[in-house]
């Protein structure tokens, strides 16, 4: 493997500050839940007055109705003054019907933004069970190699063990220690510099995935006695 190492407890942070960011994404995200909740509520609250008016309107244009019919036989013209009534109060009711149907195409769009946030909130949590596997697999994976590693140096007397990330940090006592660069046939002079420092090529978002997926499913590296 070429390119660009990354020693584990850099890939723990890195997956841990990518859970940080999911967390406050989801923590966004309901709390737009709660705004929605609530709009939705007071949009139900007036619908539900407007749906009352209405029906006292109702009941007030039936109550002038029954006036009107009793004093149809008025010679001084009071069936004209009830039908003028009874046609005011038809376009207040128009009104009201008006307000209350956009009041329902708004309580239906808020109902739709919610089921988005809700469906976004879904998808968040499935990310982050997702990479809590990831970084479950990799502590697999990195805890046995690292306890043999600390086993083999104490055993020796040269290096002495350091708690950190994930409590499998070596130190160096007697000389500095070559960052151990991967598994390869090849030698490692060829990943060097003028100095002795270490190379580092390029590589793409795709290859780093792929990489980092071969090692995380590799048998040999997960039993590998160093």
């Amino acid at each position: 493997l070429k390119g660009e190492r990354r020693s584990p407890e850099d890939t723990v942070l890195s997956l841990r500050c990518e859970l940080r960011v999911l967390y406050e994404n989801l923590r966004d995200k309901n709390d737009q839940l709660v705004l929605l909740e609530r709009d939705v509520r007071v949009l139900k609250c007036e619908n539900d007055q407007l749906r009352d008016l209405r029906d006292h309107r109702l009941r007030d244009r039936h109550n002038c109705t029954n006036c009107v019919v009793k004093s149809s036989s008025d010679p001084l013209g009071g069936g004209r003054m009830g039908n003028d009534v009874i046609k005011r109060l038809q376009a207040e009711i128009a009104d009201r019907d008006c307000a209350i149907a956009e009041l329902n195409a708004s309580v239906m769009r808020m109902a739709r933004q919610l089921a988005q946030c809700q469906d976004g909130v879904t998808s968040k949590q499935e990310e982050i069970t997702e990479l809590q596997n990831e970084i479950d697999k990799f502590r697999q994976v990195v805890r046995p190699l690292t306890q043999k590693i600390i086993e083999n140096r104490r055993s020796e007397g040269a290096y002495e063990w350091s708690a950190g990330v994930e409590s499998s940090r070596v130190i160096s006592l007697l000389e500095p220690r070559i960052k151990r660069t991967a598994i390869s046939a090849e030698p490692l002079s060829s990943f060097t510099g003028v100095e002795g420092d270490l190379v580092k090529i390029p590589k793409s978002h795709q290859s780093r995935e792929l990489i980092k997926s071969a090692i995380l499913d590799n048998d040999f590296m997960k039993n590998l006695e160093m």
